[in-house]
């Protein structure tokens, strides 16, 4: 059973691995700390980014010679397998280490209680199960990922009270307050890409960057525009923007698309028509973009591309925020139709949390499909 100190260490280290947030996948986000012999923090460490060090390796290094004979604390299952770097285990055994407590298994097929089973046959005593629901949230992204190959996707959306996105002429600036807009930007900078559809390209110009003071160079994420045809009207505030601009269309119409494709950052994706959606089926997209290392997609879309994804259910979790503004039913809807006939399938929120933002409501939790 893990004493107080264990309880705190693992604290610490689950704080410590949300600094390898944008950075790690498709690695999980890993924190780790040391105990030397007498239960004294020895060291620390977490997993900065994909390719670096992980995080047990990092936290031994930090403790040196006091790791002998103490306990690691450690938010997954250390790795007991060679990829970019080499397994973890054998460093824990290399260090002396004599005990270790583990959040959760981690349910790659190449460790998945092998980590375990490896470090027990070197005589360590190995704990799971602390804070295992904390950890399991904290690598959310990560396990949707082995579970599927796709990226997840995160819905933002703000909505007046009755429910409307805009007003019946398209104006929306600002439905939300400040105090939300501000957030809306951390929460951009928080994810490796932010998502879109044309409709809101043409009606809006947006830029979609992150447009805080500490944003570092070369640090905004990536913009994905999803269109049918590659109609963008006038715009091109997005494509312009600094960083990286994907265009995802069906396979034809990137040969209308020569002007974007000269620009700078601008990559342009094809994948095959589908004729049961607008354009094209968006599975393939969610795949290529966990392929290109994004792990988490914010998007913020119309009606039409929101519907979809909710239709194909591929969004993941939502973030809405409610206006104490009320629009009437001139105003334009969040989605269109969704094929649900009967309350008893409704889309239905997990892990729910609710709180205000300015004079705004943030409501978000992940999403729960009816087969789910």
């Amino acid at each position: 059973m893990a004493s107080k100190v264990e309880i705190q260490a693992m604290k610490k280290a689950l704080k410590l691995a949300v600094y390898g947030k944008r950075n790690t996948f498709p690695n999980p986000m890993v924190g780790a700390v040391i105990l030397d012999k007498d239960g004294n923090h020895a060291g620390d460490g977490f997993h900065r980014k994909c390719g670096a060090p992980h995080a047990e390796v990092v936290a031994i290094s930090s403790a040196g010679d006091a790791s002998s004979g103490g306990t690691m604390v450690v938010t997954l299952e250390p790795c007991c397998h060679r990829g970019r770097t080499g397994p973890c285990t054998d460093e824990i055994i290399r260090a002396g280490i004599l005990r270790v407590v583990i959040a959760m298994i981690d349910p790659d097929p190449r460790v998945n209680g092998e980590g375990i089973r490896k470090l027990e046959a070197a005589g360590i005593e190995v704990e799971t199960g602390l804070f295992s629901d904390e950890a399991r949230t904290l690598n959310k992204v990560y396990f949707h990922y082995l579970d599927t190959s796709r990226s997840w996707v995160t819905l933002k959306i703000a909505l007046s009270l009755d429910g409307r996105t805009a007003a019946a002429d398209g104006s929306s600036k600002w439905i939300s307050c400040e105090a939300s807009r501000r957030l809306v930007h951390r929460k951009r900078s928080s994810v490796q890409a932010i998502m879109t559809g044309a409709g809101t390209v043409r009606d809006d110009d947006p830029e979609l960057t992150v447009r805080l003071a500490d944003i570092p160079p070369g640090g905004q994420p990536v913009r994905i525009v999803v269109s049918s045809t590659g109609d963008f009207g006038d715009s091109r505030n997005i494509f312009k923007a600094p960083g990286k601009t994907i265009i995802a269309v069906p396979e034809g119409v990137s040969a209308r698309l020569t002007e974007f494709s000269r620009m700078s950052g601008v990559e342009i994706w094809e994948f095959p028509p589908d004729s049961s959606t607008p354009g094209f089926n968006l599975v393939p997209l969610f795949e290529r973009t966990a392929a290109a290392g994004i792990g988490e997609i914010l998007c913020e879309a119309g009606s039409g591309l929101s519907t979809q994804l909710l239709k194909d259910r591929l969004v993941k979790s939502v973030s809405i925020f409610t206006a104490p503004v009320i629009l009437g039913g001139e105003g334009r809807q969040a989605f269109e139709q969704l094929g649900i006939d009967t309350i008893k399938n409704a889309v239905r929120l997990k892990n729910v949390s609710s709180h205000r933002s300015g004079s705004d409501f943030l409501t978000e939790g992940e999403v729960v499909y009816r087969s789910d």
